[in-house]
């Protein structure tokens, strides 16, 4: 019977309605939910039975949630440098357990990417989600780059346990000015601290005296970490034109704007830790020029002692850019590549499933995980220090809300209608 039917329908009515009511709440309340992706009603038809030109019977309607994982939303900045977002195409890879040990650790993809790192260093979101990406070598270059396009491949970013490696001394600029009026026999000393290949920190001691009128002979001590001083050079002489420009060092004259430069050799036995030996090229400045070594009647003063060692430092922060390379930056200038965050696409996003955390997990129909780099394979890039905001939209929420209101109301009204109708065949019996 038609009234039947009817009656049906509108519970189909009403059970669509109530679905999109609470597709619509779903979106508010995750309005200020990073990287939440507005989920859609989209209400099908159901046929009972095909109509024909003499015979309707009533179906009804179902409401389906539709939503685009990868529906960009607006990027937001933050002061914190592991914030990041996708601009484009993709997801980042993340992990229930910080550290994947099985196929009980399951893989998930968000676009939620508020990292921090946890007491251990390891970089996980609100939702308990750690962050995987691919250890680099020194120069950025993926570690296991033949297996990358594996889950298997990946581990979670850590930050944690990154120090600096030492870094030897091998060049030292100076810029000093030796007394024009001092006496024959005068001295002075320039001292300056300089690295080993273990990163001890030696005083490198450059001892001046007065031979002649515009020469000045030179001896170069190190003075180790035990505290033992040992002459590493026999005494060499620097001469000055009468323009107090540099002229000759080591008895080779220069010609204008070349540099005039001393080599000194440091066996392992001087340095006395264990470190490599080493070879340091002092540069004296610009022969002809007074932009490093100078002799002028002002006392002895030195302006610039540069050196290029350094010891080992702990990290201080992180650099990421729009390729995922996460940059350990450390105390003392240095930085170097540590990780490489991976992007995974797959062919139908939308029909990803989804999960607790606001992530995604693949589904039968979603297609297979492709695993790959910020900004190749059609991927988007990497934006550091934001967030993506949630795309729901509250002025279009609260019109498709009242329009629901009014859906539903109507919905039921088809049922108390048919029931009247039902009543009135009662009726005519009686």
């Amino acid at each position: 019977m038609s009234i039947y039917g009817g009656m049906f329908a509108g519970v189909s009515a009403v059970a669509a309605q109530a679905t999109n009511f609470g597709i619509i709440a779903d979106n508010i309340a995750n309005v200020n939910t990073v990287g939440y992706k507005d989920t859609r009603a989209r209400f099908t038809t159901l046929v009972t039975e095909s109509i024909s030109s003499k015979r309707y019977s009533p179906g009804g309607v179902v409401a389906k949630p539709f939503m685009n994982p990868q529906k960009q939303g607006l990027l937001q900045g933050t002061i914190s440098t592991t914030d990041v977002s996708i601009i484009g195409n993709g997801f980042f890879v993340v992990n229930e357990a910080a550290v994947p040990a099985g196929a009980a650790d399951r893989y998930l993809f968000t676009r939620a990417g508020s990292f921090v790192p946890d007491d251990d260093g390891r970089l996980v979101n609100t939702a308990g989600y750690f962050l995987q990406g691919w250890r680099t070598d020194q120069n950025g270059a993926i570690i296991n780059a033949n297996t990358q396009d594996l889950l298997t491949s990946l581990e979670t970013v850590n930050l944690a346990g990154f120090t600096s490696t030492a870094n030897a001394t091998q060049n030292l600029t100076l810029a000093a000015n030796l007394p024009a009026a001092a006496s024959i026999g005068a001295t002075e000393t320039t001292n300056l601290t300089v690295f080993d290949s273990l990163g001890v920190s030696h005083l490198l001691s450059i001892n001046w005296t007065k031979s002649a009128p515009n020469t000045w002979s030179y001896t170069v001590d190190i003075t180790n970490s035990n505290g033992t001083t040992t002459n590493i050079t026999a005494a060499q002489q620097i001469l000055f034109n009468g323009q107090g420009q540099l002229q000759s060092v080591d008895g080779v004259s220069g010609a204008a704007n070349t540099t005039g430069s001393t080599t000194v050799a440091i066996t392992s036995a001087i340095l006395g830790t264990g470190a490599n030996a080493s070879n340091i090229t002092i540069n004296w400045g610009t022969f002809a020029q007074t932009n490093g070594l100078a002799q002028f009647a002002d006392p002895y003063s030195a302006s610039l002692l540069n050196q290029d060692g350094s010891s080992p430092s702990a990290l201080t922060g992180v650099d990421i850019d729009a390729q995922g390379v996460v940059t350990a930056l450390f105390a003392n200038g240095q930085t170097r590549p540590i990780y490489k965050i991976a992007v995974a696409t797959v062919p139908a996003p939308t029909q990803l499933r989804s999960e607790n955390g606001n992530a995604y997990s693949l589904s039968d129909r979603s297609g297979d995980l492709v695993l790959t780099e910020a900004g190749l394979q059609g991927t988007g890039l990497i934006e550091a220090q934001t967030l993506e905001q949630s795309t729901v939209d509250l002025a279009e929420e609260f019109t498709d809300m009242i329009i629901t209101q009014r859906a539903y109301s109507a919905a039921t009204k088809l049922i108390t209608t048919g029931d009247e109708m039902l009543d009135e065949i009662i009726r005519v019996k009686r």
